[in-house]
């Protein structure tokens, strides 16, 4: 995994330009506030325990439970799955998406982490790796590491440029294996790190271009958070 840092917003931007000269075919992005492994968060405590088992229950019981709460109709595993997450499941895929801006502001945004480094990392790489979801009809049957680009069931998914890693349990090194440490993705990855120092100045920037709580969240909890950014954001 490649390393860097940026000094401001503009720093960010040339980086941009210079991942666009790469020519990858997909650029994926995705913000954390700490340097946490890059697992999905149904492993990241116990990435040796194959969670598989587990999993198949805890989607069948969304599923039954959610009969009365849920207005669509899916026909794939990968549809409940996309769905499940963005209202609280733990999967195994990581969340991405394809706005830059949005992956920024993500890194920046947690009001109790200010004072720390946060960081945005970015995936590069060509529609190989995508999942034909067609042939792959279960999450549950990948055996290594994927791209999904999944249906727009939720609001919050188109909001958020959402893409996913889906992540497979390796029967050979027994546990889910970080992308970073991964031998098909490493030298994929870029970690860019963000001085704490930056961060109020960054998401003041990013509220003018348009990314904040009320548009990344579009509904009455982002637009209440927003206002409690924009009101007393010198409090936090």
């Amino acid at each position: 995994m490649h390393k860097k840092e940026i000094s401001s917003f503009k720093d960010f931007i040339d980086e941009l330009e210079t991942l666009e000269m790469m020519g990858y075919e997909i650029n994926l992005f995705r913000g954390q506030s700490d340097n946490a492994p890059l697992l999905p968060n149904i492993c990241r405590k116990f990435p040796t325990n194959d969670s598989t088992t587990t999993e198949r229950k805890m989607l069948e019981d969304f599923k039954r439970r959610s009969s009365f709460l849920i207005k669509q109709n899916f026909t794939t595993d990968w549809e409940w799955l996309v769905y499940a997450q963005h209202f609280g499941l733990k999967t195994r895929r990581l969340d991405w998406t394809s706005n830059p801006l949005i992956a920024l502001w993500f890194a920046c945004q947690n009001p109790h982490k200010l004072e720390h480094d946060s960081y945005l990392y970015l995936f590069s790489c060509d529609s190989d790796m995508r999942i034909d979801i067609n042939k792959k009809t279960s999450p549950f049957d990948i055996r290594s590491t994927k791209i999904l680009k999944p249906m727009l069931n939720n609001e919050r998914i188109v909001a958020q440029h959402g893409w996913f890693t889906a992540h497979a349990y390796s029967n050979n090194f027994k546990r889910f294996v970080t992308l970073e440490n991964n031998i098909k993705t490493k030298n994929h990855l870029t970690e860019i790190r963000i001085q704490s120092s930056l961060k109020k100045e960054l998401l003041r920037t990013l509220t003018t271009f348009g990314v904040n709580n009320r548009t990344v969240f579009p509904d009455a909890n982002g637009l209440s958070s927003h206002l409690n950014w924009k009101y007393l954001e010198d409090r936090y």
